[in-house]
């Protein structure tokens, strides 16, 4: 098959019966638990929003849409390239925590053509700022960092073309040049609490007003959840989880 085809297919597929089943699987076993006292993985607070409620409703096309350990799962990345298609301000995309580049040339190739894609990864063998959450280290240590958008397959060279990557810590890096300019960031770093509690302001100085903000693995990660819980308490900037998914959302109200 086509391989353009494919990936419009796969997003039809991951938006209209992937993430709806994912949805009604996830609530059958929350009251399945609820009925039999069970608590699993993080308990959350943040309010839920269906995506149509946050995104506009436009064609998406999804490029390996096999997941790999540590990726965003199929749901996930149909959301998010979702979000880039219903980008309408800022002149980039800002990534914070590259890993392997499935999510970032997604990202690419359902943005806007006239937009860019800056992407930022911590480089292997790197000591950072603050303490990793347990088990990190393997997703830092890989073989290639980008490998999707390195060695794109010929029908996403182009968009690859658009994503320019940089190596640092999130935490310290100099993003000034960004600051504004983005309509979508996609923070998915470190779990660890000081890195999201960073990543989150760095986030919010980077988005263009009415820019989109998405956080990974709220009520997966112990760390990401309690730093977002907290600055939902304590800024009210009204975050809310996207059903069916660990993604959290915020927009940058236009002035």
């Amino acid at each position: 098959m086509n391989p353009v085809l494919a990936s419009r297919l796969h997003g039809l597929y991951a938006r209209s019966v992937y993430l709806p089943a994912t949805i009604a699987s996830l609530a059958y076993r929350r009251v399945g638990r609820r009925l039999r006292g069970v608590t699993r993985g993080q308990p959350t607070r943040l309010p839920m929003s269906g995506w149509r409620d946050v995104f506009a409703n436009r064609p998406i096309r999804l490029a390996h849409a096999h997941r790999n350990q540590g990726d965003v799962n199929l749901a996930e990345l149909a959301v998010l390239a979702t979000a880039a298609a219903s980008v309408t301000s800022g002149e980039e995309i800002v990534e914070i925590g590259t890993f392997d580049g499935r999510t970032t040339l997604n990202l690419a190739i359902n943005a806007d053509p006239r937009l860019s894609v800056f992407t930022l990864d911590l480089p292997p063998q790197a000591t950072p700022k603050f303490a990793l959450a347990p088990g990190e280290r393997a997703f830092v240590d890989k073989p290639r960092s980008g490998r999707y958008f390195a060695a794109p397959q010929p029908e996403w060279v182009a968009d690859a073309r658009r994503i320019t990557q940089a190596y640092g810590d999130s935490s310290t890096f100099d993003f000034s040049a960004h600051h504004g300019r983005a309509g979508l960031v996609f923070v998915d770093g470190s779990h660890a609490y000081d890195y999201v509690v960073a990543d989150s302001e760095t986030a919010r100085r980077l988005a263009a007003p009415d820019g989109i903000v998405l956080w990974h693995d709220y009520g997966v990660w112990e760390g990401v959840t309690r730093a977002l819980e907290e600055l939902e308490a304590r800024s009210r900037l009204g975050l809310r989880q996207i059903r069916g998914t660990s993604l959290v959302v915020w927009r940058n109200a236009a002035p």
